[in-house]
């Protein structure tokens, strides 16, 4: 029951947030793609993007001591991508990304233990294909399908499912998956939906090779190159990892699901694009706060 009361009072809360923020036709964040169709911020459009885009930017998450015992720090990461579409039908992209973690908590400094890493990312290729359009004076929704698989490099598994928790595998394991977005259109306001599945090929135990994804955005365009949107992700945990019963580091909470709340801008004009975002967690297993700043260049043909 108190599972029922929470996703009541979140469907709330967002419903009136979305409400209190300035009008999305969803024409703005499908040009700013991100890295990973499970990337650092989660859910976007199901347009295609138009023309090719080149994106970078960083991403800064921290993890807080009240989080999970002997889990605090933080991550910084630089994606990179390259997205082509058409605009109407299809989009296929590439992308990776740089990243640094530490974990700071004191039970492993006290214990002279060296708790940080930095690397390349698994190269992610994706396609977007668009099986329905909100086309004018129809009332289909916009219905768009994302295959994508991760390749493993080869200095170590690095994905965000791992950051969560500091416990990157040693394994080069590769990922696949696909996503279901769904979007309408009112005016200048869009409701978009994410439904993902991602199988991780791992034979280690406290993996969870098929993990879902729902994510929820509400966008609402303030001008002719600015829109806002606020959106709700939950991630199931594919990390099980936990410490003895009876250790210091033991936590009930570290199998929770991945939840996030967070509200962005994206900002367009003439083949330049930004996009910032400001993430909070719900959960145990998300981080306190998450901040992410893009740049996002299109060339047109």
């Amino acid at each position: 029951m108190k599972h029922i009361s929470f996703m009541k009072q979140l469907v709330l809360l967002l419903l009136v947030g979305g409400m209190m923020l300035p009008p999305s036709a969803a024409l703005c964040d499908e040009s700013l793609a991100l890295y990973g169709m499970k990337g650092y911020t989660y859910t976007y459009s199901p347009l295609p993007s138009k023309g090719l885009n080149i994106q970078t930017g960083g991403m800064y998450s921290r993890f807080g001591g009240a989080k999970l015992n002997c889990r605090e720090g933080y991550v910084w990461a630089v994606p990179f991508s390259l997205t082509y579409g058409d605009g109407d039908r299809f989009e296929f992209s590439a992308a990776s990304h740089w990243e640094y973690w530490e974990n700071t908590d004191d039970y492993w400094s006290n214990k002279g233990i060296d708790t940080d890493n930095k690397g390349i990312g698994d190269v992610f290729l994706g396609a977007k294909i668009r099986l329905l359009g909100q086309e004018k004076g129809r009332n289909f929704p916009d219905v768009s399908l994302m295959p994508y698989i991760l390749i493993p490099t080869s200095n170590r598994d690095k994905s965000i499912g791992d950051l969560y928790l500091y416990n990157p595998t040693s394994e080069d394991d590769y990922a696949y998956g696909a996503n279901l977005l769904i979007g309408k259109r009112w005016e200048k306001f869009y409701l978009a939906a994410n439904l993902g599945f991602s199988y991780l090929d791992s034979d280690i135990e406290y993996i969870e090779n098929s993990t879902y994804l729902f994510g929820l955005t509400f966008e609402y365009q303030i001008s002719e190159s600015l829109t806002s949107y606020l959106e709700f992700i939950n991630n199931q945990n594919k990390s099980q990892e936990n410490y003895p019963k009876g250790s210091y580091c033991y936590d009930e909470n570290t199998d929770e699901d991945i939840r996030e709340l967070g509200l962005g801008f994206t900002w367009l004009t003439g083949g330049w694009g930004m996009k910032f975002y400001m993430g909070t967690g719900l959960s145990h297993t998300a981080p306190d706060i998450r901040a992410v700043a893009l740049i996002n260049r299109t060339f047109s043909f």
